[in-house]
């Protein structure tokens, strides 16, 4: 088929292209000049498939790094949102490249988050998981949580939970101190420690 047309569309950074006359695919203006494409140019359904892949990537890509700008994301996390939008060989081939280019770290994306989490550890575990984190990773990043930024973070929930309940006696106290610690991820260890800080 014969390229008899390359149109730039009027609000968006795309060409309609028309093959015999007839409209046929829009592509980036990106991969138009990467393939050098041409008007009276003549291109196969093999061609003009392997074009719609490469725009597809790209616009794949674009989409990634959008949502990367907004904040990190897992894999996993990612690839669900891309397969909204587009075909999975295409997602497989954007991961790999942000892999690749460093701006998808599953292992620096757990340890960042649960070094800024101010959940116990069993929570922030739970949350990494359901974020398509590696369980080594997992362990890894918890392994490396401050503890004493850990204690920290529950003696600020225990502060909390105290107050709201001061007027309760000291059993109804420490049962609903346990259950909020435990809620947030935080050990029975972690709650003999606000045990002993509180002197309760």
């Amino acid at each position: 088929m014969k390229v008899t047309k390359i149109e730039k569309q009027a609000k968006r950074d795309r060409f309609n292209i028309y093959l015999d006359g007839v409209y046929r695919l829009s592509l980036a203006c990106r991969v138009t000049d990467e393939k050098s494409l041409e008007e009276g140019q003549t291109l196969s359904e093999k061609e003009i498939e392997i074009l719609k892949e490469v725009d597809q990537e790209y616009r794949a890509y674009n989409r990634a790094i959008l949502i990367l700008s907004y904040r990190a994301n897992t894999a996993t996390e990612l690839r669900r949102k891309l397969l909204k939008n587009f075909e999975e060989q295409a997602v497989a081939k954007v991961i790999a490249k942000l892999h690749d280019q460093g701006l998808l770290d599953d292992a620096d994306f757990a340890q960042r988050y649960a070094e800024q989490s101010k959940k116990g550890k069993r929570l922030v575990g739970i949350e990494l998981m359901k974020k398509g984190i590696d369980k080594e990773l997992i362990e890894s990043a918890l392994g490396g949580k401050d503890e004493k930024a850990e204690l920290e973070n529950a003696i600020r929930l225990a502060e909390k939970v105290l107050k709201k309940y001061e007027k309760e006696d000291l059993n109804i106290r420490k049962q609903k101190l346990y259950e909020n610690l435990t809620r947030k991820g935080f050990s029975y260890d972690v709650y003999k420690e606000i045990i002993k800080e509180f002197d309760i």
